[in-house]
């Protein structure tokens, strides 16, 4: 049974109760072949530091610590470096320190890959949950080719209910640090540039936490010209240019710009 190792991220701002919740939806899932890797990105509050400190002493938990915040690339690539340089796993899964997956989550991406071995990177549906824009179900496209054109102008995987094969990290990609676009959707089209293959399962395994500030973290001028370049570029890398995509694109210079109250009606009712 191939070896599974989970990275999750904790800083300062996480919530001990939540962050309970979402390690312990890990441990406890069907699939038992599973490492959880955990990075303390700078100080956290002392009762965080605790929990830490006691689960660090479980086997399936490996801890590490930066004396100072780096973000979440960064955090996600000194964990990404420790589990290829081990050699010890065949798959890396992400999970968020507030979300929760669902029991048969990692056992079901796993059963997927082993019949699709052509998919490098795999994710899943969801449930959103704690605010008033969150969605009883989301979905996205579930075949490489839908997922291509998907990506042109939206973000194909819900970030932590993806699955990545270790050869994608093998090869010496790693999250981009650089950018003040989203760490993720930067990753995601540079390995569609590489010839990466995509998939999502169809089926709900992670509930994925929300809350009324999620908006403004989305906002900002600097975000949206970062993603419009980024955007184009890749537009023009995958061969994916028409009219169409240019203006979806350009879209996202006024999506980012919105008052909260139309972004919310947005998240609501446009995705």
């Amino acid at each position: 049974m191939e070896n599974v190792a989970v990275i999750m991220s904790v800083y300062r701002s996480d919530c001990l109760s939540d962050l309970m919740v979402a390690v312990n939806s890990i441990l406890g899932q069907t699939y038992k072949n599973i490492h959880l890797y955990l990075f303390r990105d700078g100080e956290v509050p002392e009762n965080i530091q605790s929990y830490l400190d006691t689960i660090s002493e479980n086997d399936q938990v490996y801890l590490y610590q930066s004396p100072s915040n780096n973000g979440l690339a960064k955090a996600l690539n000194k964990l990404i470096d420790r589990v290829v340089s081990s050699k010890d796993y065949a798959f890396v899964a992400r999970m968020d320190s507030d979300d929760i997956s669902r029991p048969a989550r990692i056992e079901r991406q796993v059963d997927f890959l082993r019949r699709n071995p052509d998919v490098d990177v795999c994710g899943t549906s969801c449930k959103e949950f704690g605010a008033s824009f969150a969605l009883a179900e989301k979905h996205l496209p579930t075949t490489h080719l839908e997922l291509l054109e998907f990506s042109i102008t939206r973000c194909p995987f819900i970030h932590p209910t993806v699955m990545f094969r270790i050869r994608v990290f093998d090869s010496g990609i790693r999250y981009p640090t650089e950018t003040a676009f989203t760490e993720d959707m930067a990753l995601w089209l540079e390995l569609l540039t590489q010839g990466y293959k995509f998939s999502n399962i169809n089926e709900i395994l992670l509930d994925y936490r929300l809350n009324e500030n999620t908006i403004k973290r989305r906002k900002g001028l600097d975000k949206a010209i970062s993603e419009v370049k980024v955007r184009l570029l890749h537009m023009v890398k995958l061969e994916r240019i028409s009219i169409k995509s240019v203006l979806l694109i350009l879209s996202r210079l006024a999506f980012h710009l919105l008052p909260n109250s139309l972004m919310r009606l947005a998240y609501k009712n446009a995705r």
